[in-house]
């Protein structure tokens, strides 16, 4: 597999012409397949979340599926999995393990910095 890479939230909203199969304007609700927020946020509005418990996972989650799907990024995680892993968190509402996850492969390497 190689070296694993992530960036985090913080790059991902700053470099948003590096986005790719996903749009700034994406709403979160949607992607993720959970009534997470009410009203839906975009996933740029996600990025940018600073609170902890769910502000927390979207954030990561977010990050985590925009480092799945580029072709710049060697994340250890498939888009289907970050999907997954967050609908498991929500879906229990034990974020911890999850957030903590997807901040460490988010905060490896990143090919943008």
């Amino acid at each position: 597999m190689g070296v694993v890479q992530g960036c985090n939230s913080e790059t991902w909203a700053e470099n948003q012409d590096k986005w790719v199969g996903y749009c700034p304007n994406n709403m979160f609700n949607m992607i993720f397949m959970r009534q997470a927020f009410n009203p839906d946020i975009t996933l740029l509005q996600a990025l940018l979340l600073e609170g902890d418990g769910l502000e927390a996972l979207a954030r990561t989650a977010s990050a985590a599926l925009l480092n799945a799907v580029s072709p710049m990024v060697n994340y250890p995680l498939t888009a289907m999995e970050v999907i997954q892993k967050f609908q498991d968190a929500y879906d229990s509402g034990e974020y911890e393990e999850t957030i903590a996850e997807f901040s460490s492969y988010n905060n490896m390497y990143c090919p943008m910095e």
